[in-house]
């Protein structure tokens, strides 16, 4: 009886070890760059029985919204800038769980091989948000195209209505980040998010953006996730994974342009 009973109590042991569940977490993301990152992480983790669900949004302005409401559990996409502006107008309870690195925010074109060709009257296509609309400015200033009024506050966000000197009289034509696409091929020239210039590979860069030229540091893109979680240790391996894992491919020279610091 006693045997029985040990058999019994043996076979329930390792019923229960083999029925025990992998974690899962559900990371939300945007762009091609992001989505080869993250299988390279998932396959990682699976050694360790975590399960990344990626979650690939194309509207920026939902991925917060969608990690603050529960929906996913991490996201990366954003800057700095875009986060506390974000969370601040949205009243949103997030965190920084890591910072990754600084990404450009490159000028294209299909019609311009070079900045020298930009005339007066020029279109170019930035960004609607405020955030990146702020950027989008900074860097034609940096590259002598604006004269911006000056603030004092390092968190400012410009907007067309801060232009005191517009040398070429640039015309600006504002869009949602992920519809770049529609208007690409119809203005001059467009500022493109990392999230998506990969995918713009083909086309023409007329200027390499060079963050050191202006507030760098507000800049730098992050993973976030809800405020109950910041010290989340599984949540920061991952986290830990993502940045070796963009460091590796950042080395062997195939973001050259695209990502600037890490």
């Amino acid at each position: 009886m006693k045997k029985l009973l040990f058999i019994l109590f043996l076979l329930s042991f390792i019923i229960s070890c083999n029925c025990k569940k992998d974690e899962v977490v559900k990371i939300g993301y945007i762009g091609e760059l992001d989505m080869s990152i993250w299988e390279y992480v998932s396959n990682e983790m699976k050694e360790k029985n975590i399960i990344l669900e990626l979650i690939q949004f194309s509207d920026y302005s939902i991925i917060n919204k969608a990690l603050n409401s529960g929906h996913i559990d991490l996201n990366h996409f954003q800057n700095y800038a875009y986060f506390v502006n974000a969370t601040n107008k949205n009243d949103y309870y997030l965190s920084i769980i890591d910072k990754t690195f600084i990404a450009s925010m490159n000028m294209y074109s299909k019609n311009l091989t070079n900045l020298s060709q930009l005339q007066l009257n020029s279109k170019i296509a930035i960004p609607k948000d405020e955030v990146n609309l702020s950027r989008a400015l900074k860097i034609l200033e940096s590259i002598g195209l604006l004269k911006l009024t000056k603030k004092d506050n390092i968190n400012y966000n410009f907007t067309t209505n801060d232009i005191r000197e517009n040398y070429l009289k640039l015309e600006f034509v504002d869009v949602e980040a992920d519809d770049v696409y529609s208007v690409v091929s119809f203005v001059d020239a467009a500022f493109v998010n990392l999230n998506l210039n990969f995918d713009f590979k083909d086309s023409n860069i007329l200027y390499y953006d060079d963050p050191s030229k202006y507030d760098s540091d507000m800049y730098i893109n992050l993973i976030a996730a809800r405020l109950e979680d910041e010290d989340n240790s599984l949540y920061k391996t991952i986290a830990e994974a993502y940045k070796k894992r963009i460091k590796e491919v950042v080395e062997s020279g195939k973001l050259e342009g695209i990502i600037i610091n890490y």
